[in-house]
């Protein structure tokens, strides 16, 4: 059974650390919808692919959480893409289109984060890193090769 807690990785962007609560990936189809008058059909034409987004929840927290924040928000105010490394993908650049940074005082040290980041590509292979690649032949590989063993 895998050890989810030695293969997520700490999450970043453009380097700058942070801690992950929830990652909500969205994509999906442009289509049109062509329906005639009197007809009982529709012809859906695929457009491409959307434009794909990440909502991602995330956190601070340390005796230096505050100064952290900043550095986060001046790497999420930079301009154009920068590298996003979340907890179960092996990074990718992306866009952060916007973000909003919460303090509670009753959870001093603690920073949350509301980030928005569109991907640079909407290609699916974007987001495997090299060792997400590495990672699933080497965990597959023994039991395909059994299976093709038994073949003969």
């Amino acid at each position: 059974m895998r050890d989810w807690t030695k293969t997520l990785r700490r999450a970043s962007y453009r380097g700058v650390p942070f801690w992950v609560s929830l990652d909500d990936f969205d994509g999906g189809k442009r289509l049109v919808r062509h329906e005639y008058a009197g007809g009982r059909h529709t012809f859906v034409e695929e457009m491409g692919l959307a434009t794909s987004g990440i909502e991602v929840t995330g956190y601070l927290i340390s005796d230096e959480s505050d100064i952290e924040a900043t550095a986060l928000g001046t790497a999420l105010l930079a301009p154009g893409p920068g590298r996003l490394v979340l907890p179960i993908s092996g990074g990718q650049l992306a866009t952060a289109e916007s973000f909003r940074r919460s303090w509670e005082k009753d959870r001093l040290g603690h920073i949350a984060l509301s980030m928005y980041f569109v991907p640079a590509t909407n290609a699916p292979i974007a987001a495997l890193g090299a060792v997400d690649v590495i990672a699933a032949f080497a965990a597959n590989f023994a039991p395909a090769m059994a299976g093709f063993g038994r073949l003969f």
